[in-house]
């Protein structure tokens, strides 16, 4: 998908083969995302309401550095990239 400058989408491959033209081009423009980051993942919010991260995360902080610091040695992952998408502010 094609996106302009202003966030507007402006053409879709196969629109009409695929989407038989049906697509609404305005309700699937790219909205706004507040982009944080914590022991390098990315989180975007897309509520402008919502929490900072670190607020967010608290006492769960706790955990997440406790797994990717572990001992100070550091961490290497192997295997292809796993991505998520969950419904929740952050």
């Amino acid at each position: 998908w094609v996106y302009g400058q202003d966030g507007s989408l402006v053409d879709v491959p196969l629109e009409s083969r695929c989407y038989h033209n049906k697509l609404d081009k305005q309700e699937l423009a790219a909205r706004s995302v507040r982009v944080e980051t914590y022991k390098g993942f990315i989180f975007g919010c897309h509520d402008p309401e919502a929490p900072s991260l670190e607020d967010y995360l608290g006492e769960f902080r706790f955990y997440l550095d406790t797994i990717w610091e572990g001992g100070g040695a550091g961490l290497e992952l192997l295997g292809p990239p796993m991505k998520s998408l969950l419904h929740c502010n952050w």
